[in-house]
């Protein structure tokens, strides 16, 4: 009885953590909404971002020679909507790719001054979820903004849509480190949904951040959902990659396992617009993959696809909501089914399949049974595979009703519903 009444006190500790981290975060993020749509700070042609706020930048990604993945290149102070007692720093290191090559990444290190209860302050290896494949997208410029909205030329509009959580750990006296994820240098497009490039890119950014005053007995969570669950899930899957980096624990939610079958299931829904991201992390593998797409691809599809990646997650459905793909393919069939049918494509596809080797810590592994985006039953599968592989694997499913429209609110609403009871359960872990 008393175990439980601990628990019951835990979580409503947490709950009322998450209440007051909402608070700070929602005055500012509403303050900078109203100044953007209010025009100030706006130039007389479309306003790039960092002409309404003047944020730190580095260079171009660029290819690395002679400097070791989780070299610390550059830094510089960032602002945090909401954050209170917290240190931010914005950082470029250095990181491996899929195939080998070592090439620059962005991300952040956010230090709490709250107060932490019970043992070693921990540090949250935040893998973001999906915000969009342009630089004006990245984490840790966007959550500097919270919203930027421009109503010149195609919409756009930057959402911080991560923050609710990186700031909850951040008020339970969590540090915080995120990635960007790595872009391709001759590109310059984000390495979407590469699974092993962003696993690696987590945990070269811990290594990044201990550079920085992230103290090296610090002991590590991981955290990722989306796009975010696959790059932890792959990160853990591959645990010999940064053996100085030893995660407790890790919260993985709604992976996307299986690329392929992601991207036929959401086509036509609102989200049609990661179709294009996807395309464009594909692309960049290889000059092969990029000679099957591009021949596969009428005029019409590579409009889409360049609107799509010029603009963030939330814009994407003003160029692609609720619109099919078939007209994007000169077979006339939708781009999901097409993709799968490409060899090259269909081995990169198999590359980044998450399931062939079970983590080696405590893990909560969480899906939506009406899940929009990432269907369930490929949650439900990887589960099983990293159970019959010895993972020690907590399982949790939301059972919310279908949600009609196919809007991905049965893919996002789950993740801010259980934020609280996720939270808590790594809070639970970094103390044992």
């Amino acid at each position: 009885m008393n175990g439980r009444r601990a628990t019951r006190v835990h979580r409503a500790g947490v709950r009322s953590t998450v209440a007051r981290a909402w608070v700070p975060l929602a005055h500012d993020v509403g303050r900078g909404v109203l100044r953007r749509l209010g025009g100030r700070g706006r130039s007389p042609e479309r306003p790039t971002f960092a002409e309404w706020d003047a944020e730190p930048s580095f260079s171009d990604a660029t290819w690395v020679i002679g400097q070791k993945p989780g070299t610390l290149l550059g830094t510089a102070p960032m602002r945090l909507m909401g954050g209170h007692r917290v240190t931010a720093t914005r950082m470029e290191y250095v990181t491996t790719d899929a195939r080998g090559r070592t090439i620059t990444a962005t991300g952040a290190y956010l230090h709490s001054h709250q107060q932490w209860r019970g043992g070693a302050r921990p540090v949250v290896a935040f893998a973001p979820s999906t915000q969009g494949v342009a630089p004006h997208c990245d984490p840790s410029y966007s959550m500097s903004v919270g919203m930027a909205v421009t109503l010149r030329g195609p919409v756009d509009i930057v959402a911080s849509y991560e923050l609710p959580a990186i700031t909850a750990m951040l008020a339970a006296g969590m540090h915080v480190v995120l990635t960007d994820y790595p872009r391709d240098p001759d590109f310059g497009w984000q390495l979407y949904c590469d699974h092993p490039s962003g696993g690696n890119a987590l945990l070269d950014a811990v290594r990044a951040a201990r550079h920085i005053g992230l103290p090296a007995a610090a002991p590590v969570g991981m955290w990722g959902f989306s796009q975010g669950g696959a790059a932890v899930g792959m990160s853990l899957e591959r645990g010999d990659y940064a053996p100085e980096v030893t995660p407790v624990a890790a919260v993985v939610g709604a992976p996307p396992s299986r690329l392929d079958e992601v991207l036929a299931h959401v086509d036509g829904s609102l989200v049609t617009g990661v179709l294009s991201y996807a395309v464009a992390g594909l692309m960049v593998a290889s000059a092969d993959i990029r000679a099957e797409i591009l021949g596969a691809l009428t005029p019409d599809g590579l409009d889409h696809f360049t609107a799509d990646i010029s603009t963030c997650a939330v814009s994407s459905v003003f160029t692609s909501g609720w619109r099919g793909t078939a007209r994007w393919t000169h077979a006339g069939v939708p781009l999901g089914e097409l993709l799968d049918d490409l060899p090259h494509v269909a081995a990169e596809f198999d590359a980044r399949a998450l399931g062939s080797r079970a983590p080696g810590v405590p893990v909560l592994l969480w899906g939506s049974r009406h899940d929009d985006v990432v269907p369930v039953a490929q949650v439900r599968d990887l589960r099983d595979e990293w159970r019959d592989r010895g993972g020690d694997v907590t399982w949790f499913e939301d059972r919310t009703f279908r949600i009609p429209g196919r809007t991905g609110a049965n893919h996002f609403g789950p993740y801010y519903r259980h934020l609280t009871h996720h939270v808590g359960w790594l809070i639970d872990e970094l103390r044992r």
